[in-house]
């Protein structure tokens, strides 16, 4: 059994899980990555459920959107957290039984590792684009 990552975002200000497309649950075997695409915002990558693709980047993208922090004295870029808590994530026990690891759940205030750090970053957004 494996775990499964649960995403619910804020799409903009609207709320978590209460829509299309603004939740999500993934597989650990379907995680691709993570990158930072800009100085504010960082991309995590999924295979898609629905257009079962090889290639990551023709996937599902879940995008953070975040403070700029790559140039502060002392600081790096948020993608350093955010890779980290789901690398985590994916490996968050108990294995022989699987479960669900929530990682992002802006309806209940939940996130996982370092992202509870950075919540309340200027903008702090989840928006999930599913590959159809």
């Amino acid at each position: 059994m494996e775990n499964y990552l649960y995403f619910a975002g804020i799409d903009g200000g609207g709320g978590g899980a209460n829509a299309t497309k603004e939740a999500c649950m993934y597989p650990v075997s379907r995680f691709c990555g993570v990158e930072p695409v800009s100085a504010t915002t960082t991309n995590i990558y999924f295979k898609s459920p629905i257009n079962d693709t090889e290639i990551a980047l023709d996937g599902d993208i879940l995008q953070i959107t975040h403070a700029d922090t790559h140039a502060t004295a002392g600081s790096y870029h948020r993608c350093k957290i955010i890779a980290q808590a789901v690398a985590e994530a994916c490996n968050a026990g108990p294995h022989a039984h699987g479960g669900v690891v929530t990682v992002f759940d802006a309806d209940n205030d939940i996130y996982f590792g370092g992202i509870d750090d950075i919540k309340g970053d200027a903008g702090f957004d989840l928006v999930v684009t599913l590959d159809a």
